[in-house]
Parts: structure tokens; C-alpha cells; sequence
């Protein structure tokens, strides 16, 4: 395929997938205890090319990186990351929470696809690579927050903060402000009966933000 031809292909999608309103995950998120390990970073090691489609990103991003969504909302590709295939599905914010008026993903839920579900599952190691691969290139790590049994891997990005306005850092709940910039993911197991890893959730704000 031309550069050219590529190039309307992605425009097209972007159009077409960009109509949506703020997207939801009514059934891939959980909040299912999981351990945790030392941060390793792998910031460094991402390039420049898998850099934009992450938190934060426009669908023309993820259509760019991750080629036609899987289904009609344009809120979910399938990809193969740290060796893994994964189904990601995406949570767009409203035009007005965002500081330049357009749509942009405030949410990402990662997980083994529907028909692995029980059977494939990651390693600590292979999960928190995966989780990295959507933070953007200039989140800071900061700490881990443990709260019961969920451990929150919690970065600061100045990105972030001047993609989406103030009130949209808040805990999982949102009823707690979190510091402005402030973005964290978690990572457990999915079924919830599975003997390993199967999802992460990335997002802004923080599951228990101070």
C-alpha cells in the first residue's frame, strides 16, 4: 500500500470513528485484586512511533498505529504487545473536558481477547509492559498507591495536564481531585478466577488520588 493510499485510509477512519460521543467499558472494567512488583521503566525504550497512540491520543492515532477497529464504534482494536494478544478498548472524553475542544482518550482498558479469556494470562512483567506502551512519552513515575488489594501505579504528565481540563483529575470514583497531570494503571486478573494477569486499566486521575 502507497504512503498515500495509507494516508486516506487513516484520514477516512478517523472521520468515520471520530462521530462518537464519550465512550464506555460497561463490562471489561474491574477492579479485581492483583499483585504488584518493583516499577521497572520501560519509558525509554518506546519509540517515537508507538508514542501517540496512547493516553491522550485521538482514534486517528490508534487507527494509524493499530490499522481498522474490530468493531462499530470504533472503540476497539486487537493488537499482539509484549508477545501478547490483546483486545484494547478505548473511552474517549467530551469535546468540552478536553483544553483544544476535541475528543481525546481519557481511559484505556487492555485485556486478553474474548476467545482466551481463562486460558491466556501475563505475567507480572508482560503486564506492566503492556500498561506503558499507552503512557505518554513524558509521564513521570511517581509512586504506588495500595489501597485494600489494588495497586495503582500512579505518573505525572505535563501532556496530560494541558490536554484535559482540571476537573477530570479525580479518583476512580471522581470524587477526589487528584494533582492536575496526575495519570496511573493497574493491572489484574481477568476472569476474575484466573490464575494470572488479564487486564489493565490506564487512565487519568488516580484509583485512590490524595
Amino acid at each position: 500500500m502507497s504512503v498515500i493510499t495509507s494516508a486516506v485510509l487513516v484520514v477516512v477512519l478517523a472521520i468515520v470513528c471520530g462521530v462518537g460521543a464519550r465512550g464506555t467499558i460497561p463490562t471489561l472494567i474491574t477492579h479485581t485484586p492483583s499483585p504488584t512488583s518493583m516499577y521497572t521503566s520501560a519509558l525509554a525504550a518506546r519509540s517515537q512511533a508507538h508514542s501517540v497512540a496512547t493516553l491522550g491520543g485521538t482514534l486517528g492515532d490508534f487507527v494509524q498505529r493499530y490499522g481498522t477497529p474490530i468493531d462499530d464504534s470504533c472503540l476497539m482494536y486487537a493488537a499482539t504487545l509484549a508477545d501478547q494478544r490483546v483486545l484494547i478498548t478505548l473511552t474517549l472524553v467530551d469535546p468540552n473536558e478536553s483544553q483544544d475542544g476535541q475528543q481525546h482518550v481519557v481511559t484505556l482498558a487492555v485485556q486478553v481477547p474474548g476467545d482466551a479469556l481463562g486460558t491466556d494470562t501475563w505475567s507480572q512483567e508482560n503486564a506492566d509492559q503492556i500498561a506503558q506502551t499507552f503512557l505518554p512519552p513524558d509521564a513521570l513515575f511517581q509512586h504506588i498507591v495500595t489501597t485494600g488489594k489494588i495497586h495503582d501505579h500512579v505518573y505525572h504528565s505535563a501532556s496530560m495536564a494541558q490536554t484535559f481540563t482540571a476537573d477530570q483529575f479525580t479518583n476512580d470514583l471522581g470524587n477526589v481531585q487528584a494533582p492536575i497531570g496526575t495519570l496511573s494503571y493497574s493491572c489484574h486478573a481477568w476472569p476474575p478466577s484466573a490464575s494470572g494477569l488479564g487486564q489493565c486499566l490506564i487512565a487519568i486521575g488516580s484509583y485512590a488520588a490524595p
